[in-house]
């Protein structure tokens, strides 16, 4: 009678002995939903896909570097006048002074004022302007790759979380039935000590492992609890509605049927998309490297007007007189510039870049065997897990029949209360190995799931399953 513990009964202790009834009585979380809700509400990814607008904000940016630098200058000034003869550079602190060639200083004041348009366009770099913006569309890609990588991740460790989750769950319903059972034995045990039929150690034993169950479901509780904290956290969701659906562990024999070992590694995998990205965005740059060392040309044109408080015989007018255009000007060229010094600058850029490249494509080898790796041993571990969910039956089965079994010989005084526990002990173990054993299997599932970049199509397989029972 222990033994027949009906599922509405267990389910009730269960509700109980975690003092969260309301979730008993809450509406389950699919795990697509938990995904959708953590891809939808978390900032990491938010920061991602913020960071992947403002790469191709950069690549508009730089698809406008041909466009010319248009300056126009409007100055007024008030100083002395008193030059010489001779050149200088600027070394753009240093004022300019046009005229004034006397015999001697004279302090003076002169007013005087100028404004410029000038134009300088570098109009052809020998295909610099093209890498660069290659480059930048590559950084975009970096950056939507990287978003990707980040999404996938996130994906990834909701499904570790539901499937922590889960799994405690099945462990705390499993450990609630473990206390009914030896809850049963207890009072059996007492009673037959109090007719003097077993010493009164049985019946401490009994107590003392009925302890032992209560303990272990508080553990089971308490590690559930964090795993759904973990979750919320991720989700956005109230806490009563982190509830997992056990629906899914009676589809996952009929998941396991239909793997195959014919998935592979494919390049559309957002590691791989990343790293491939990266290796892409590494060797454009040292395209821009190879031509920013290339000569480049210039045009140049400017058009200016100016006035002096000084006439034309070199006569000191009023200051005001000086706030005028009386002189105008143009200027227009074409110029070419190469720095022939750069040449050995770019040759050190080129070895670091190399270097850097270098390390991108060892990045992409290393994740690609990683996957490889990963792989084979889900494809090991699922086939592992279907052979065990076979044998299961087995175990959990005679499990329960040594556990009755002992309990009719204990009460015909045929055994010992220790034979008893250990039975016990044993069904609860099965039962314990059953739980561990599904969990591998989800495990493994979706470790080939991750490897294979088939995710989201395994979910879809999930829920379909899951609206069938």
């Amino acid at each position: 009678m222990y033994l027949n513990i009906t599922v509405k009964r267990g389910a009730a202790l269960l509700c109980l002995l975690a003092g969260i009834s309301g979730h008993c009585f809450a509406q389950t979380l699919p795990l697509k939903q938990a995904i959708d809700m953590t891809l939808q509400h978390y900032p990491t990814l938010k920061a991602k896909n913020t960071l992947a607008n403002a790469a191709a904000a950069h690549t508009t940016d730089v698809k406008h570097d041909w466009y010319p630098n248009l300056k126009l200058v409007e100055e007024a000034t008030i100083g002395s006048d008193n030059g010489v003869y001779g050149s200088y550079f600027p070394m753009s602190i240093i004022p300019s002074t046009s005229g004034g060639i006397r015999a001697a200083n004279n302090s003076q004041a002169v007013a005087g004022n100028i404004g410029m348009a000038q134009l300088q366009w570098e109009v052809y770099n020998f295909g610099l302007y093209k890498v660069r913006k290659d480059e930048a569309r590559q950084q975009q890609q970096v950056a939507g790759a990287d978003a990707g990588i980040t999404a996938n991740d996130l994906t990834v460790a909701v499904i570790q979380d539901y499937l922590s989750m889960l799994e405690y769950y099945n462990l705390m319903r499993i450990q609630a039935d473990n206390i009914e059972r030896t809850k049963s034995v207890s009072q059996a045990v007492t009673s037959i000590v109090l007719h003097g039929l077993k010493p009164g150690v049985d019946s401490a034993i009994a107590a003392a492992e009925l302890s032992k169950a209560r303990l272990n479901y508080i553990d089971f509780q308490n590690g559930y609890n964090k795993v759904r904290m973990h979750l919320v956290s991720m989700t956005g969701l109230d806490s009563t509605a982190i509830v997992p659906d056990t629906l899914y562990d009676k589809g996952l024999r009929q998941v396991l049927l239909a793997q195959s070992d014919t998935a592979a590694v494919e390049p559309t995998h957002p590691a791989l998309m990343y790293y491939n990205a990266l290796l892409a965005a590494n060797k454009k740059h040292e395209l821009v490297i190879r031509k920013s060392a290339l000569p480049k040309v210039m045009v140049l044109a400017a058009g200016w007007a100016r006035g002096s408080s000084i006439n034309s015989s070199n006569e000191y007018q009023q200051l005001s007189s000086g706030f005028g255009y009386s002189r105008y000007n143009y200027l227009a060229g074409v110029g070419i510039t190469y720095n022939v010094a750069d040449i050995f600058h770019t040759r050190d850029k080129m070895r670091e870049q190399y270097v850097r490249t270098t390390a991108a494509a060892n990045q992409l080898e290393s994740s690609h065997t990683l996957l490889d790796n990963e792989l084979n041993q889900a494809r090991v571990n699922i086939h592992t897990a279907a052979d065990k969910l076979n044998e299961m039956p087995a175990q959990l089965n005679a499990a329960r029949a040594a556990a009755a079994q002992k309990m009719a010989l204990y009460k015909g005084g045929l055994t010992n209360i220790i034979e008893v526990t250990n039975a016990l002990y044993v069904l609860n173990r099965a039962e314990n190995d059953l739980i561990q054993t599904r969990h591998d299997a989800w495990q493994s599932l979706f470790m080939e799931a991750f490897a294979t970049n088939t995710i989201q199509a395994l979910v879809q397989q999930l829920e379909a399953v899951r609206g069938a029972l």
